[in-house]
């Protein structure tokens, strides 16, 4: 079946259209980019292109070929900057598991300290560190957390032990006064 040339054009206007998605895609700011949406999004428009391919109007070999590789040259771009997002994401959060790994070593070694005020004043320096050195991976940071909190609340716990016991060592002084 011979096809117009305005039905031509409306097939080369389409891929056309999934060609600049595709490459506005590609340059979009990786640290503003949902990734998971995109990678979805950049597999179906590949999809799309190939269902246009078999079901819909085939365009002249240079003008194909052009918008092929340009859509092609947009997944390579968006694959690639994907990879280096995700592997400084990975450095970025390998260096705040060791630094957390570090304060909880710390923490655990301060647990069992009986100097009440200085420990209190390192805990509270130790968890200030905590917050700004940044996220691991959810199960590395979650874990660490509870070996950090079991730590803190040791020597609180403690602490408030023996506070509570000079309390109730005061308290005949107190009913006599």
């Amino acid at each position: 079946m011979r096809r117009t040339a305005p039905e031509i054009a409306q097939a080369a206007a389409e891929r056309e259209k999934l060609v600049v998605e595709a490459e506005t895609l590609a340059g979009t700011d990786p640290s503003a980019m949902h990734w998971k949406q995109a990678s979805e999004r950049m597999r179906t428009m590949v999809e799309e292109w190939k269902a246009m391919q078999r079901a819909q109007i085939r365009l002249d070999k240079p003008t194909e070929n052009e918008l092929w590789q340009r859509l092609a040259s947009a997944r390579n771009t968006f694959d690639k900057v994907r990879k280096a997002h995700f592997a400084q994401l990975e450095e970025t959060r390998g260096a705040a598991k060791a630094e957390k790994e570090a304060l909880v070593a710390e923490a655990e070694k301060l647990s069992t300290s009986t100097d009440w005020g200085t420990t209190a004043g390192a805990f509270k320096r130790l968890m200030d560190q905590w917050r700004r050195a940044g996220r691991a991976s959810r199960s590395d940071d979650d874990a660490l957390w509870e070996r950090f909190r079991a730590a803190q609340d040791a020597f609180f716990e403690a602490k408030d032990r023996v506070a509570a016991e000079e309390d109730e060592s005061y308290r005949p002084n107190l009913e006599v006064k």
